[in-house]
């Protein structure tokens, strides 16, 4: 079966290829996805003790942060190997840890590539953030009696039903991963269902609630704001919510005058059709990079086009909006938000955080609106009501306090594997 699987994955590749090239996403760590590596790269990741961690993206980068900080406090002799797979992602591990892990590209599902990968990395272990299922290396992993840990599972609406398609295929792969963390019951009850076995799954919660950011407080000044101003802040917008957003702060900004909005795209490679669409609306784009030499105006919208900057921004937010939740399905991390306490509203779709969703629902400690008329009338109503709002941020981070410890148990669960091969 593996045959088969691997030639539709070389026709799907020969179908993608000019898709990166047109989008610009292809990168020259392609190669390196292949298994071919530099002389630099095979020279660092030479160590005895290698742990290997995938995280696919942004997402499960942040997610994976503090229980790398665990990890490299319990085992200090170890070397932590970070594989991932977008080059958003794969910048964020550069720029936030790479004083603390070796950073590589993940390999492509082929079977001499991911063959190349364990022969380089001679992993004790091989950890994967969330769900990234991947056949020919978990069975050249098993190959090498090398445990598969599974941690911060999910599994989302949209890939569940896919997975049942190919349960038979799937089956056999899942019974090579030694453990399987999942985030919540319904993730639990899904992943059996795909045919994983029952005693090796677990529900140990979501590690996210652990991911907090660092105990450092910003001035609005630190990034060319004034101290006046209120920050309405935008955050992981994907396509139409610009839209939807900036004509709420064209129809609100007279009644507000100190508020600024600041839109944080999802993917920065957007910051040029964002700041088309601002242009179009009648504002001036001010690129985030660029604030503190740029004079701005009224109606002046700034444009986040840099990685990592966005939980800073959070901390210093009046109103935060959380994205691909208006207009596209799946939703982002309110946590960040959250942890500074800030009030956070959501559109309607945000199954990919379903399980957060839930908990900050249960307290009244986030808003979701269903539509942008909605939305205009809640931001509107929470601008003006400042009481409501830190009400609302508190409960947010209280939310947080109670579901914390995850990242605790996970760091137990790989500890168990680890003393057997260290």
């Amino acid at each position: 079966m593996l045959i088969l699987y691997e030639f539709f994955l070389i026709i799907y590749l020969i179908c993608y290829l000019p898709i990166l090239f047109i989008k610009g996403k292809w990168h020259s760590g392609f190669l390196e996805r292949f298994g071919f590596f530099s002389e630099a790269i095979k020279e660092r990741i030479n160590h005895p003790k290698n742990i290997w961690i995938h995280a696919v993206s942004v997402g499960e980068v942040i997610a994976i942060a503090e229980l790398i900080r665990r990890l490299k406090a319990k085992y200090p002799d170890c070397q932590i190997v970070l594989s991932t797979s977008t080059k958003t992602g794969h910048q964020l591990a550069l720029e936030k840890l790479s004083d603390k892990v070796v950073i590589l590209w993940s390999p492509l599902d082929f079977q001499w590539a991911v063959s190349a990968f364990i022969r380089l990395i001679k992993p004790k272990v091989y950890i994967v953030a969330e769900t990234e299922l991947w056949p020919n290396l978990f069975a050249g992993l098993h190959a090498q009696s090398v445990p598969i840990l599974l941690i911060n599972g999910r599994i989302s609406d949209n890939s569940y039903g896919r997975y049942l398609a190919i349960r038979w295929f799937m089956k056999r792969y899942l019974g090579y991963v030694s453990v399987l963390c999942m985030q919540s019951e319904l993730d639990v009850k899904r992943i059996l269902a795909m045919g994983a076995p029952q005693d090796k799954v677990k529900n140990i919660g979501n590690v996210k609630f652990d991911d907090l950011p660092e105990d450092k407080t910003y001035l609005l000044e630190d990034f060319g704001f004034e101290h006046n101003d209120s920050l309405w802040i935008a955050g992981s917008t994907h396509p139409g919510e610009e839209d939807i957003v900036l004509r709420v702060f064209e129809n609100i900004r007279k009644k507000f005058p100190s508020l600024r909005l600041v839109i944080a795209p999802r993917h920065v490679e957007r910051v040029l059709d964002v700041q088309r669409i601002v242009e179009e609306r009648g504002m001036v784009p001010v690129r985030f990079s660029q604030m503190k030499s740029e004079r701005r105006i009224p109606n002046s919208v700034v444009i986040v086009d840099t990685i990592g900057h966005l939980r800073a921004l959070y901390s210093l937010a009046t109103l935060v909006f959380v994205g691909k939740s208006l207009t596209v399905q799946g939703g982002h991390n309110i946590i960040e938000p959250a942890y500074f306490s800030k009030p956070v509203i959501v559109g309607p779709h945000m199954q990919n955080f379903r399980d957060v969703m839930i908990a900050f629902k249960n307290d009244k400690a986030v808003v979701e609106v269903k539509d942008s008329q909605e939305f205009e009338s809640t931001v509107d109503r929470l601008l003006s009501h400042p009481a409501e709002m830190a009400e609302l941020g508190k409960k947010a981070r209280q939310v947080i306090a109670r579901q914390q410890g995850a990242a605790a148990r996970s760091v137990e669960i790989i500890s168990r594997f680890l003393g057997k091969v260290l």
